[in-house]
């Protein structure tokens, strides 16, 4: 199997290498459906594209806002679209948490309830649609939500359900990255949401634990932090509350993005304005990006950077480390290409990360029309690896390999 996998992905290697004089079409947003967007089949990263599309989407009603308004009324009119897309996404972020949940659950055999707000956990209620869950949280966006398991797992079990939430959130900061590196550019609520997504576990990880708290034992507390570093202790593994922080704020400084962002938000206060952050990179080579995940191994920081051959091809490479806990490296190798008219403006991405385990992801998408394209691709991953931990759809009794197919359509504007 995997060497019929590597064979795959070095011959659509050697085609992405393939010289073409042909320039691809500008890349376009998308607002997408996808089979991964329904419950019998979710995928963690396809529910991610709809927050993805979220912040594209406002960028674009902001941008029109601007566009159609007069001098004396856009400063203060583009307001109502920021507004607007801040309250989605938020919603969207914390629905997305709260299925990080639910989808391990799952992946451990557990059914999962998701709750508006924590303080139903009364009784258990069947699964509920990801879209539906969003839909009522957008009417109640003070609660807090909940994600209620059908049955208690092993503590290992335990850790990698508990750290679903937040390892979502750094997820999406990442798709962030990528398409920011993909596409060269980024809105002003997008480089807000890469850091609230950023610093959303920091924030969690940094609460307190109250008085009538510390006596009890840590897995018995919501907190997700708390609760994780509880099994971390009974694991025996050296990883508490605290190095999800510190880990969470370092990766932050660590990641060439952050000062892309930075540098944009000085240059539009030095000048005029209307300057837009652009990635930094020197020779071509993409200064990397840092993210900090919770494993069952401890807290990762996996380092994401790769080589822009041409305006068509980019080379994709990373590593994944736990530093806060046992040992584990994981190494990522891929490619992201855009063809030419003659191959009908095809885009295609395969990444391979191996390790402990080896995990491919794959996706094509085929512009059938100017404004639509069908998209397709899956993932192969390993339970034992990093990345399986917080993507593979089976695990149960300790699962070798889990695999997930989608199928989307595409609308470009």
């Amino acid at each position: 199997m995997k060497k019929f996998v590597l064979f795959i992905y070095f011959m659509f290697l050697s085609l992405a290498l393939a010289d073409s004089s042909e320039e691809p079409k500008k890349s376009k947003d998308t607002i997408t459906i996808s089979s991964g967007y329904f419950e019998k089949w979710y995928t963690n990263d396809q529910l991610a594209v709809f927050g993805s599309e979220l912040l594209k989407a406002g960028r674009r009603l902001e941008k029109y806002t601007v566009d159609n308004s007069s001098v004396d009324t856009s400063e203060w009119l583009v307001w109502l679209p920021r507004i607007l897309t801040m309250y989605l996404y938020k919603t969207f972020r914390n629905a997305y948490h709260e299925i990080g949940h639910g989808l391990k659950n799952r992946a451990y055999g557990a059914d999962y309830a998701l709750l508006k707000d924590d303080k139903t956990l009364t009784s258990f209620e069947k699964n509920e649609n990801f879209f539906k869950y969003f839909v009522k949280k957008l009417g109640s966006p003070r609660s807090r939500g909940a994600c209620y398991a059908s049955k208690e797992l092993a503590d290992t079990e335990e850790l990698v359900v508990s750290a679903g939430g937040m390892n979502n959130e750094i997820y999406l900061a990442e798709r962030q990255a990528e398409d920011f590196h993909k596409n060269g550019s980024l809105g002003g609520v997008e480089s807000f949401y890469y850091f609230y997504n950023r610093l959303s576990p920091v924030a969690y990880a940094s609460k307190g634990k109250s008085e009538e708290d510390r006596d009890k034992p840590d897995t018995d507390v919501g907190d997700d932090p708390i609760a994780i570093e509880g099994y971390y202790k009974k694991l025996g593994i050296s990883a508490r509350k605290s190095d999800i922080k510190s880990a969470g704020v370092i990766s932050l400084l660590l990641s060439g993005m952050t000062y892309s962002i930075l540098w944009g938000a000085y240059k539009n206060l030095s000048t005029d304005g209307g300057y837009t952050p652009k990635p930094f990179n020197v020779w071509g080579i993409r200064i990397p990006d840092t993210f900090s995940y919770i494993t069952s191994k401890g807290i990762s920081y996996k380092v994401v950077s790769g080589y822009k051959m041409d305006e068509n091809l980019n080379l994709i490479f990373g590593l994944e480390t736990v530093l806060h806990g046992k040992s584990a490296n994981e190494f990522s190798l891929g490619f992201d290409k855009t063809f030419g008219e003659s191959l009908h403006n095809i885009s295609c991405k395969v990444v391979t990360t191996f390790g402990k385990g080896f995990n491919v992801e794959a996706s094509c998408s085929y512009p059938i029309l100017e404004c639509l394209s069908i998209n397709f691709g899956g993932g192969s991953y390993s339970s034992k690896s990093l990345l399986g931990e917080r993507h593979a759809k089976n695990m149960e009794n300790g699962k070798g390999r889990s695999n997930n197919v989608f199928v989307s359509i595409s609308f470009l504007y």
